[in-house]
This record gives C-alpha cells, sequence and structure tokens, in this order.
C-alpha cells in the first residue's frame, strides 16, 4: 500500500486569522515533512471562487514544492478539465514534471461546482464533452509530433509544444468520479481511477470501487487488482486516542458542515463517515479495514479544518513514525 497526503486548501476567515499567504506557506512545510516521513505522494486540490478551497493554481504550487522536495511524488488532485484550455494545462503541468524530474502524478476531473462554472462563463451541461475532448487535445500535444484539431470547442492547426514531459507520453493519470456510473465511464475508457472516501460510508466506497474493477475487467483492460486505486479520508494522529479526538473534532466538524451547509453534531458525522482519527494503533487498523476493499493509495487529508499547523505536523510525524512502517 502506498501513502500519500492531500491538501483541500479549505479556508475560515471567519474562524481564524490564518491568512491565504501563511496557509501556502504552512502547506510547503507540510509537503517537505511528509517527504521526511517518507510518504509515497502528495496531492494538492483546485478550486475557484472560494473559501473551501483557495489553491487555483495548483501547478503553481507544486512547482514550488517540487523545489523543495527530492523524492515524493506530486499530485495534483484534480485539475478540472472543462474551465481551462487543454494547451495550458498540459503547458503547465509539463513544467510541473520537468522541474519536479519526473515526479508529476495527473488527477483529472470534470468538476462539480455550479459557481465555478460561472465564475469562467462556461456552461455546466457542456462539462463532460469538454472533458472529454480537453484530454483528447492534452493527449496529442504530449505527444511530441505536430498536431491538427478541430472539436466542438477548441480548434487548433498545425500546433506543438516544444517540450514533452519527462514522464512520456503521458505522465500517470487517474480520473476522479464520487458515482458508480462514472466509475463504470472510468472503467470502460481503461483509464485510472480515483476517488474521495469522506463523503461516502465504508460500504458505498466499497460497492463503487467493485462496480469499476467489473467493468474494468470485463472491458478487456486487464487485471484490476493491479491497478493503483487512491482514495482520500480525514485523517489524525494523536498519541492516544483521546488527543487525536481532542485535536480533530471541533476542525472535523467545521469542514464537514462547510461542505453540507448543515450543522451536524461531531458523532453523527464520525458514525456515518468513519474519519480515521485515533492513535497510531487504531488508524492502523482503520486503514487496513479500507486496504480490504481494494484501496492501494491511502490518501490523508491532514489539514481541514482550520487544525493549527503544528497540529498537522506532529500527525504528520506520528503518522511516518509508526503507521506507514506497519504497512511496508
Amino acid at each position: 500500500m502506498k501513502f500519500s497526503t492531500l491538501t483541500i486548501f479549505d479556508h475560515y476567515p471567519n474562524h481564524s486569522s490564518r491568512t491565504p499567504r501563511q496557509f501556502y506557506n504552512e502547506v510547503l512545510e507540510q509537503a517537505v515533512r511528509a517527504e521526511e516521513m517518507n510518504f509515497d505522494g502528495l496531492w494538492l486540490t483546485e478550486h475557484h471562487f472560494s473559501d473551501f478551497g483557495i489553491n487555483p493554481s495548483p501547478a503553481v504550487m507544486l512547482a514550488a514544492i517540487s523545489q523543495k522536495t527530492n523524492r515524493i511524488r506530486l499530485g495534483v488532485g484534480v485539475s478540472v478539465l472543462p474551465l481551462h484550455n487543454p494547451l495550458r494545462i498540459a503547458e503547465d503541468y509539463m513544467v510541473v514534471d520537468l522541474l519536479s524530474n519526473g515526479r508529476l502524478d495527473l488527477g483529472l476531473g470534470s468538476g462539480y461546482s455550479p459557481k465555478e462554472f460561472e465564475g469562467y462563463h462556461i456552461a455546466m451541461e457542456d462539462k463532460a464533452e469538454r472533458f472529454n475532448e480537453s484530454l483528447e487535445v492534452i493527449r496529442k500535444a504530449w505527444s511530441g509530433k505536430p498536431f491538427s484539431h478541430q472539436g466542438n470547442f477548441f480548434q487548433y492547426n498545425e500546433t506543438r509544444l516544444s517540450v514533452q514531459p519527462i514522464q512520456a507520453p503521458f505522465p500517470p493519470h487517474w480520473i476522479a468520479t464520487s458515482s458508480e456510473t462514472g466509475a463504470t465511464h472510468v472503467a470502460n475508457m481503461g483509464s485510472n481511477f480515483m476517488a474521495l472516501g469522506f463523503s461516502k460510508s465504508r460500504d458505498e466506497l466499497a460497492k463503487q470501487i467493485d462496480t469499476y474493477k467489473n467493468a474494468y475487467q470485463k472491458a478487456g483492460h486487464g487485471n484490476p487488482d493491479q491497478l493503483e486505486i487512491p482514495v482520500a479520508f480525514h485523517v489524525h494522529v494523536g498519541e492516544t486516542s483521546a488527543e487525536a479526538e481532542s485535536n480533530a473534532k471541533g476542525p472535523y466538524q467545521l469542514f464537514m458542515n462547510s461542505l453540507s451547509g448543515g450543522n451536524i453534531p461531531y458523532e453523527v458525522l464520525q458514525q456515518k463517515f468513519n474519519p480515521v482519527i485515533g492513535s497510531p494503533d487504531e488508524v492502523s487498523k482503520q486503514i487496513q479495514s479500507y486496504r480490504e476493499i481494494g484501496i492501494t493509495n491511502f490518501m490523508a487529508v491532514m489539514n481541514f479544518g482550520g487544525l493549527e499547523h503544528q497540529k498537522v505536523l506532529s500527525s504528520l510525524d506520528l503518522f511516518g513514525k509508526y503507521v506507514i512502517p506497519a504497512f511496508k
């Protein structure tokens, strides 16, 4: 099993004095610590026009992190393709792959937030078609050959990028989806699949993974058990269960209720979504239960709900010292 971090960049100006600049610098320090604690990868989200995620340019942040790290894989989770010109995406992430010496992991998605589509004046009903066309353009652009493209949204004549990624012809990539229908579609494409575990119960997640694997094999793409399946969960590790819950209870409740717009008690959220919060032994047992349903890259969302920087670092340390070795 591999272990990664995922930073969503949820920001709470009404609850915290932390500035965006401070937040970015804390994420840089946490990235360095994740590498020191032997995490395999780190991932950053992309969001626009919302305090739920204040990282609109993950390629820029990944480029910065690439200069402070040497080994850890660097992922975007995800690049929202329908919002952008696909040639810009191809160029930006090519630079990340070059600066990181071939460490880019590319998560791709079609987006879900109406506010983001409205902000860019893009019709949300076109997102699936835009996603598919953008992916086609990026593949052509990274081929290293001159290409032309005449699509419904983008047109290019004899265009060629002057530089290609190190991981040619296409860096490792995954397509994010939150539904069984989406998982089936990704499987039929023969593409890798990634998911968010913190919005589903364990049983719901197991069903989605089984749906993907069955469809992948039925479509003739090979053995799905050989695939890397990254799934993200909220995680906080304390020296004891009581310490972990004391640290993470408020931030977790703030994150989940900000996402839903509700005011659901922590105990109800904990029972439904099973956040991975506890001592190293308790966290390891929960991760093992997720390993058993087919997750092979456990993505730990450790910076959430305005959790203090030092507590995030402490959780990273305990995870690296006690949890990761238990699975190696």
